[in-house]
């Protein structure tokens, strides 16, 4: 039988999934920022600075999720403890594949183009949806399920609005 994320005990924590996921969304927004920068029409631009200000308020979202969950008295629960094992098995998931730390710099260097770093960001887009479901399927807790679906179905929108742009550039 295949084991899953949710399968392995302790090994998740949605307290845990919420760090993964900030540290998710500051690295979307540097990516966003520096593809504004590089943009070429008003129109790329203000979609960058919009995705990029979307990563910002769903970086607070989570940032103030983190330190209620922290706060709360179930923080006391050992559903809530940080297990080593469960940090190092999300970040090795999320950090090299979606909005890795060097794509930011990227989007200025190697994305020599506007199509490019549309393609990026929407493959980026499709991960995090994809890692969204599965934090919000793994969550012990409704608050944190939640979360994670509402961000699940934003990040669909942005995948429909990279899509749009990506199809007005290739026609």
């Amino acid at each position: 039988m295949e084991k899953n994320a949710c399968d392995m005990g302790n090994l998740f924590s949605d307290l845990e999934g919420l760090r993964i996921a900030i540290d998710m969304e500051a690295r979307g927004r540097d990516f966003y920022k520096k593809a504004s920068e590089q943009a070429t029409t008003k129109e790329h631009k203000a979609l960058f600075l919009l995705l990029m200000n979307e990563e910002i308020e769903h970086y607070n979202q989570f940032s103030q999720l983190y330190n209620k969950t922290k706060e709360n008295k179930l923080a006391d629960s050992d559903d809530y403890l940080f297990d080593p094992e469960s940090s190092k098995y999300l970040t090795v998931l999320a950090e090299p594949h979606i909005f890795p730390k060097n794509k930011a710099d990227k989007a200025v260097t190697e994305l020599n183009s506007v199509s490019a770093i549309l393609q990026a960001a929407l493959q980026d887009e499709k991960d995090s949806i994809l890692f969204y479901d599965a934090l919000a399927k793994c969550a012990k807790f409704e608050e944190t399920k939640q979360v994670f679906n509402l961000l699940k179905a934003e990040e669909q929108t942005h995948v429909v609005r990279l899509r749009e742009m990506l199809n007005t550039i290739d026609a």
